[in-house]
């Protein structure tokens, strides 16, 4: 949120440093330091959710996937709407939430699932 306010800030800020470039401040480059680690930060954690969004849909642990050869298919696999209800629950709209509700519980006991 702070670095989405500053962004019309920066813009200002680059129009009067295009004009000399002796007006560069540290202000505007910890601002450009600050976009650039939220790029990288954004990039990361997207594709640290990718990763863990197929092994959920593959029904893979991590260790797991580091073990399974090419194209094999998970012995635990019952379909991607059942992994994911496995995982987090019956109730769609509850996934999002960090807790289990009454509603939203994993299916399973903890050490017997549906194969």
């Amino acid at each position: 949120v702070v670095l989405l306010t500053s962004i019309p800030d920066l813009y200002l800020r680059g129009s009067r440093v295009s004009e000399s470039y002796t007006n560069l401040m540290w202000e505007d480059v910890l601002v450009l330091f600050e976009v650039m680690l939220a790029l990288l930060m954004t990039v990361t954690l997207t594709n640290f959710i990718k990763f863990h969004m197929k092994l959920v849909s593959d029904n893979f642990t991590t260790i797991e996937n580091l073990e399974r050869e090419e194209g094999v298919k998970s012995k635990y696999d019952i379909g991607l709407r059942r992994n994911w209800e496995q995982v987090f629950g019956t109730n769609v709209w509850m996934w999002w939430l960090p807790m289990h509700t009454p509603s939203s519980r994993p299916v399973g006991d903890g050490s017997r699932w549906r194969v």
